[in-house]
């Protein structure tokens, strides 16, 4: 079995990953932009304003803890908190995670399906599952210590942009152009760039172009006219 290979980024602030895709279409890999197209937004310093990403929405669960426990032979068992865990294909049941979560007794990794399943108080339980004896559980986790749903993951060595909203100072609003791979910031490719509003409140920047409806130095509004070309 091959190990799922996926970057994850998730905006707490600005952008939930948790979003619903924008064609309706589960597995398939699309390039997304966010927010839409003429709809108002609000960000706060240092939120991004605009994200270009590259990946697919999947059917995921992404647990608000973590959970890790042993078994005998020094095998480990781990969930990562905000980390999801998500079906490979659309008719899968179990789920896969984008991390080493089983280690052997050697500390190897051992990829292994993860299945949700619910008991008869209404509590859940993840199992990884094997033919084996190396079959493990964390039981008793309740709904409110998970969200489900259509989670949007990015491709590995997919290429991202974003503009983030940096500060005003009299009438000069500045923002922050960055470029990321393998979800990381490239240096070379970020940079900061200014508008002055005396001047006006549509912005521009790399093909996007934005308008200012309100700010301040806390939070900004503002509606996308047209995303990164």
């Amino acid at each position: 079995m091959k190990k799922l290979k996926y970057l994850i980024l998730v905006y707490f602030l600005s952008f939930n990953s948790n979003v619903i895709s924008q064609d309706g279409v589960l597995y398939k890999i699309v390039t997304d932009n966010i927010p839409a197209l003429k709809s108002e937004a609000q960000v706060y310093l240092g939120d991004r304003m605009l994200v270009q990403r590259k990946g697919s929405f999947r059917d995921c669960i992404t647990p608000k803890r973590s959970y890790d426990t042993r078994k005998l032979g020094g095998w480990s068992y781990k969930i990562k908190s905000g980390e999801p865990l998500c079906k490979q294909q659309e008719t899968d049941k179990d789920y896969y995670a984008t991390y080493d979560s089983v280690l052997n007794g050697n500390g190897e990794p051992y990829p292994m399906p993860i299945r949700l399943s619910k008991d008869k108080k209404g509590l859940f339980k993840l199992c990884w599952r094997t033919s084996g004896l190396n079959s493990a559980c964390i039981k008793k986790i309740s709904e409110d210590n998970f969200i489900s749903g259509e989670t949007f993951i990015y491709t590995d060595n997919s290429f991202q942009q974003s503009i983030e909203y940096s500060g005003k100072s009299g009438s000069i609003l500045t923002f922050t152009y960055s470029e990321y791979k393998d979800n990381m910031a490239r240096d070379a490719f970020t940079r900061e760039f200014q508008i002055d509003l005396n001047d006006g409140k549509v912005a521009g920047f790399k093909g996007s172009i934005f308008e200012i409806i309100s700010v301040d130095n806390v939070q900004i509004t503002y509606k996308v006219i047209r995303h990164f070309q």
